[in-house]
């Protein structure tokens, strides 16, 4: 009888979780069909993707998070992700006026989860931005790159696609120019010469010692197991404004047989922490960022300037334009927009009628000559 009813009962359980999971929503395939525009066939059917992303999933985003033209390669973080974008079928194309336009079919889902749209808002939100990592070990000219690796990883698992190793930067190698930049010194328009729109630059203190305990005879022995501590301050700074985004203070601890061995289990504790707390960073400065561009630009005379501001205002995906400093020639130009630097210049150029010649680019940040 007992066994029975255990079995009635399995069966019941069973059938509940059945119907339960069969009246879960599903994700829906659906076709969309729209146009996209580019400087070439594949920037165009890159631009057609997205724009299908925006019309399937829209709704499930802030309508800022995906504009037209945008440099972020969506239908990339897409399909490694969970493959959203299907089919693409090109049904016309043509060039005309130095772009190429496509008219395209695509298949997208309409239920992406929730851990996608997060890391799609936050890599979209900052341009999917140049980011360099540099943990620096106090009193010496020397880098943690345990906690480095860790926080390149945990970056690159979110999305963004353009961190950058200070190992091969010849310019952030530089320890001493790493630490005048911790302390605060000025920095103005550094973005453009080191190619990079964020520095997530820590210092890190490590200290070892041996456990011991009293004899009871007033004195203490010494064990072999070594103890390791180390605490880190790490700053998030903008290069191009020398704005410093966020601060984070952490501890590490670790115990071993050995001093160095104590010291390399304390810099791993240290580096799951820190990788942890600058994806929680990143998440933050993207949720408050509204988008924005620098451009420093160097011209001729003040009408020129002029006129650079008046068609900058003119580019698609380009909310507001504010000149925060102008004098000699040459002005830092700030816009309000969800564009990459990169991609603004682009069009620009091609509906100006002044000559640009761009001296550098980052993805929030660009400078540049006009005539």
């Amino acid at each position: 009888m007992k066994n029975s009813v255990t079995s009635a009962i399995r069966i019941l359980m069973a059938i509940f979780l059945i119907e339960f999971f069969l009246s879960l929503p599903v994700a829906n395939a659906q076709e969309v069909t729209v146009d996209g525009v580019g400087t070439n066939r594949d920037s165009a059917i890159k631009d057609a993707r997205r724009i299908a992303v925006e019309q399937g999933i829209g709704t499930f985003l802030d309508s800022r998070t995906l504009v037209r033209n945008s440099m972020v390669e969506l239908d990339e973080i897409l399909t490694k992700s969970q493959g959203y974008v299907g089919n693409v079928t090109v049904l016309e194309e043509h060039a005309s006026g130095g772009s190429y336009y496509v008219k395209a079919r695509i298949v997208v889902q309409d239920r992406p989860s929730p851990e996608l749209l997060q890391q799609v808002q936050a890599v979209i939100a900052l341009n999917d931005p140049r980011i360099a990592i540099a943990v620096l070990r106090e009193g010496q000219n020397t880098h943690e790159n345990i906690i480095e690796a860790a926080m390149t990883e945990r970056l690159v698992s979110l999305g963004f696609q353009h961190v950058v190793d200070v190992n091969v930067v010849a310019a952030l190698q530089n320890a001493r120019m790493l630490e005048s930049l911790y302390d605060g010194k000025p920095i103005s328009g550094i973005g453009s010469s080191y190619g990079a729109d964020f520095i997530v630059l820590g210092k890190c203190n490590m200290s070892t010692n041996k456990i011991s305990y009293p004899d009871f005879k007033g004195g203490y022995k010494t064990t072999n197991i070594s103890t390791g501590h180390a605490e880190m301050t790490t700053k998030i700074i903008r290069l191009d404004t020398g704005d410093i985004l966020e601060t984070f203070t952490l501890e590490g601890q670790g115990a071993w047989n050995s001093g160095d061995r104590a010291e390399q289990e304390t810099l791993k504790d240290m580096a799951g922490k820190a990788a942890k707390k600058v994806e929680e960073k990143f998440r933050t400065i993207a949720a408050r960022s509204s988008g924005s561009v620098q451009i420093t630009a160097t011209a001729r005379n003040y009408e020129n300037l002029q006129k650079l501001a008046d068609d900058l205002r003119n580019v698609p995906g380009v909310q507001n334009v504010f000149i925060r400093e102008q004098s000699n020639g040459r002005a830092i130009i700030e816009l309000d927009t969800n564009q990459s630097a990169n991609n603004i210049i682009n069009m620009l150029k091609k509906q100006t009628s002044l000559g640009i010649y761009a001296d550098s680019i980052t993805g929030n940040s660009a400078k540049i000559i006009v005539s």
